[in-house]
Formats: C-alpha cells, structure tokens, sequence
C-alpha cells in the first residue's frame, strides 16, 4: 500500500511516500531513500519502481524529496526530520538508508556524525495526513506497533542515534570538491568560491546556486566519516562509466569502510544506472533480505 506524507521540516514543508511492506515482518524494517543533487524521490520513475518492488516483500520503504538545491547542512537537517517521523510514527526494529549520488553524501553524514536524536517526538512538525500515512495496511494502530517494540528493546526506534543498522549508497562520492567541480565545471567552481552565484539551466530545469552552496558543503570530509563505519553492512553501486562521480570514489569509499560490505560496478553504465536499473535494483532488493 502506497500513502503520501508531509510534515515541516527544518527549512519548509517536506512532501514524501511511504510503501508499506505487504508482509507482517517486513514492516518491521523501513528503508529511507535520498535522493541526488537536482533530483526527486521519483529519480525518473526507476526509484518509485524500486520502492515497489522492495515493499512487495522485504521492507517498507519511504522517499521523500529535499527542498530543491539546498545546502548540505540543510539536506542532513531535512533527513534527520524524516528519520524523526520514521521513530516516531512507524518505530521500525532496523532501519536501513540509500542515498543516491549527493544523497549518498547526505546518508555518509547522518549515519557516520555523532549527533543523536531528539529525545521526543517531533512535536508540531507532523501535517494532518501524517497519522493515515503512517498507518500499517493491517489497520494496526501505532499503539500496536509500541507494544511490539517494549518486545524488541535494540530496535533501532529505541536506540539513540540517527545511525541506521545498514548502508545503501548509490553512485556516492568520496570528494564533494572533486565531484562539484565536475557538475559545475571548474571556472564556476571558482567563482561561487569568490561569492559568486551559479546558474544552472539545462534539461533538468533552471536553478541559481548560491555560493553558500559550495562553501558549505566544502566543511564535510566524506573520506573521513566513512573510516567511522567499520561495522554494520554496506553496500556500493556505481557505474563503471560514471563521468560525474568517477569510479574510483566508489573504490575509495569501500576501501576507507569496515565491516561486511560489497562493491558492485555496473557495466558499461553511467551514473544515473539507467542501463543496469533493474539488475542494480535486484541487488539492493537481495541485500535488503539477507540483512533484514
């Protein structure tokens, strides 16, 4: 069962889609999707088909969009609302993040920083449909899924920190600098460094970056808070021919993590995984049980 959600989040109303799992059991586990830089919950209609298939078995999976363009700090803020929601209103037994491409990066922050959630719930930020939304297709009610979780007291809902129990990343960077420097171009690149605002306009809309934007996320050392996961699974997917995150950051990314991971290279296919989608997504839907 497919339900959409909103709730305010820490820079403007945050609009989202919860897949409730068709199983019992896989409710108890929720994945949550970020998606890239420029980019949507739908990331072209192949990560709503994910989320579809993910949820017909193994977990329930929610997407939401960022507010468009917004600045690292701001797009971890954002995460860090939906994961609050996620606690509060589904308090699933393990959580698992996806990030995709700067969502990757999104994802590295929140599951490697050492900041912990609120203590409570998030009071007022919680939109009307936000109850519905949450509720299970089995009509169970969230009191239900409180009393299941005093039987479960290491699920993640109960655990202090905005760490999930696994990793998903999905054409992610190592290097921001490196990476930003191929998406803006070097001389732009330069000149938001100087104060400059940046246009971007292309197929994908038209959009002005403030140099804020680069300055900010210029303070995040992706490399360093990978070397923070050394347990817990994870799991990289990149294209063999990335030319905007190059294949080697999603190496660098393995190599720096700990515990059980995996490093798949998709053949031939390009950052977005348009060619490899479904067989990249059967990976994901296979790592998601065996963890699960």
């Amino acid at each position: 069962m497919k339900r959409k959600f909103s709730l305010a989040g820490p820079v403007g109303g945050l609009q989202g889609v919860i897949h409730e799992c068709e199983s019992e059991n896989g409710r108890r586990t929720v994945l949550v999707m970020a998606h890239g830089f420029r980019g949507s919950m739908d990331g072209g209609g192949r990560a709503s088909l994910l989320a579809e298939e993910i949820s017909e078995t193994v977990c329930t999976v929610v997407r939401f969009n960022f507010t468009r363009c917004t600045m690292l700090r701001n797009q971890v803020a954002e995460l860090k609302a939906v994961l609050d929601f996620v606690r509060e209103t589904m308090r699933p037994e393990k959580l698992f993040l996806l990030g995709r491409s700067f969502g990757g990066a999104t994802c590295i922050i929140t599951a490697c920083g050492k900041e912990a959630p609120k203590g409570g719930p998030v009071s007022g930020q919680h939109s009307a449909d936000v109850a519905e939304a949450a509720s299970p297709a089995t009509g169970d009610s969230v009191a239900g899924y409180a009393a299941a979780e005093q039987a479960r007291p290491e699920s993640w809902h109960a655990r202090n920190t905005y760490r999930p129990d696994g990793l998903v990343l999905w054409s992610a960077p190592n290097s921001l600098k490196k990476t930003f420097v191929q998406v803006l171009g070097e001389e732009s690149f330069q000149r938001a460094l100087q104060g400059e605002a940046i246009v971007l306009s292309d197929e994908r809309g038209h959009d002005e970056i403030p140099a804020s934007f680069v300055t900010d996320l210029l303070q995040y050392d992706l490399a360093a808070l990978l070397q923070g996961w050394q347990d817990g699974p994870l799991l990289i997917l990149h294209g063999e021919k990335d030319c905007i995150v190059t294949p080697e950051q999603a190496q660098a990314n393995y190599d720096l993590a700990g515990g059980d991971k995996e490093l798949h290279y998709m053949k031939d296919d390009d950052h977005h995984l348009a060619l490899r989608c479904r067989e990249a997504g059967a990976i994901v839907k296979r790592w998601l049980a065996e963890h699960s």
